[in-house]
């Protein structure tokens, strides 16, 4: 489990998290709450990891570790801040579809995968992540569900893109860590898995099934993406329709 937000204290998250972010600079020292955020979500980009060390964040800005907290009050609080600051001009360019929405949150993960390894059982309750949930609903209302029905897939809108960007994010590492591409490998699994197990297909039909044929779930080829990359974003689509679809021709009153 990774670090779990909203663990600082409440009223000086939240004043941090709704403040201008370059309210309490200092001219001495050129410090201002947003390079601070800014300094630490590179460092978290880089190293893949949320938990950054505040000594970090000193050295790259050129204060001492002792110096932040003045700015962010402490680990918990800057977490939140650096999560929320993330989704900093998510909603400018506002989608025309919920599945587009769900894209770009996708490509945001990516771009950020330590917000992955978050647990949000603890939601941040920051201004830009509600601007993107903003936008979100500005796709959903309009079509004229109900509002039960839109919680319920802005929630899951959310969840299949977390998941589409994790699996993502790992099918991107795994020819470095394994140090064997991607077609290869699955090349030589199914050879594999077809001397060991020649009955696959009788033992297992309906996965078999789902595999193969002109309607099969295996994304087809067509650029460079791992072959897992290109099924999490296609499922990721096609999830979203669907329950698009389920929603519209429910009869509920």
């Amino acid at each position: 489990m990774g670090p779990i937000t909203g663990r600082g204290d409440a009223a000086r998250t939240l004043s941090l998290l709704w403040e201008s972010p370059t309210a309490g600079s200092d001219a001495g020292s050129g410090l201002t709450l947003d390079s601070i955020v800014a300094a630490a979500t590179a460092i978290a980009d880089e190293r893949g990891d949320a938990s950054v060390p505040l000594r970090a964040i000193g050295d790259r800005l050129g204060c001492t570790a002792m110096a932040l907290y003045t700015y962010v009050g402490g680990k918990a609080e800057l977490l939140d801040l650096m999560y929320d600051r993330a989704y900093a001009g998510f909603a400018a360019t506002r989608p025309i579809s919920v599945t587009e929405w769900a894209e770009h949150l996708l490509e945001l993960y990516v771009e950020h995968p330590w917000m992955l390894d978050l647990a949000h059982a603890r939601p941040v309750l920051g201004p830009h992540q509600q601007d993107a949930f903003e936008s979100l609903l500005g796709t959903l209302l309009p079509i004229g569900l109900h509002h039960a029905d839109v919680a319920a897939i802005a929630s899951s809108a959310f969840s299949l893109a977390a998941a589409a960007a994790r699996t993502v994010v790992d099918a991107r590492r795994a020819p470095s860590v394994t140090g064997e591409g991607d077609e290869q490998w699955w090349a030589d699994r199914m050879d594999a898995l077809a001397a060991a197990a020649p009955d696959f297909a009788d033992r297992y039909p309906l996965s078999s099934r789902l595999m193969g044929g002109d309607e099969s779930a295996v994304p087809p080829p067509g650029d460079d993406a791992p072959i897992m990359e290109r099924a999490a974003r296609a499922n990721l689509r096609r999830a979203l329709e669907l329950l698009l679809a389920g929603a519209a021709g429910s009869d509920r009153d």
